[in-house]
Parts: C-alpha cells; structure tokens; sequence
C-alpha cells in the first residue's frame, strides 16, 4: 500500500488531475496559496461544465448545426401541417 494519494488520470500536455500532498509543517502561505490554487482550478471547471450545458453557448459555438436542427424541425412542422390539412379536407 503507498500513501501517494495523487491520482494518476491527466489530460494530454497537462500536469496530473491532483496535486501531492502538503509537505507537513507548511506554513500558513503554503496553505493559503494552495487553497487558492484549489479554488481557481474548481472555479474553471465549474466555467466548463456550465458552458457545456448552456444552450445558447451552444448555439453561438455551432450555429451551422443550429440552423440545420432549425430547418429540419421547421420542416416537420411544415410537413404535418400539410398532411392534417389535406386529411381535414377529405373528411370534409
């Protein structure tokens, strides 16, 4: 058993997900430093995590799909409305 407890999964061209421990008897810089560290990296995370599931981040990042899903429903819409009005008409 190790007591290294830094994760070893990281993202290419990146230093690992974790940071090591503290070195014990860190000073009260040490720590405050670190938690700031801690809180930028938690900070840009939760900013990308939001931004994924922002929709209209979505949109402005692909707005050719966007249109695309637009017209395709537009289109649906257009083509069920065709066909109750020509049903309405028969029964009619």
């Amino acid at each position: 058993m190790t007591t290294d407890t830094t994760p070893s999964v990281s993202r290419q061209g990146q230093r690992p997900a974790g940071r090591p421990p503290l070195p014990k008897g860190a000073g009260i810089n040490t720590l405050k430093l670190d938690l700031e560290v801690t809180r930028d990296e938690l900070a840009s995370t939760l900013d990308d995590l939001f931004a994924t599931f922002n929709l209209r981040v979505q949109i402005r990042s692909h707005p050719t799909f966007f249109v695309g899903v637009f017209l395709a429903l537009a289109g649906a819409a257009a083509g069920i409305a065709t066909l109750l009005v020509r049903r309405r008409g028969r029964a009619g």
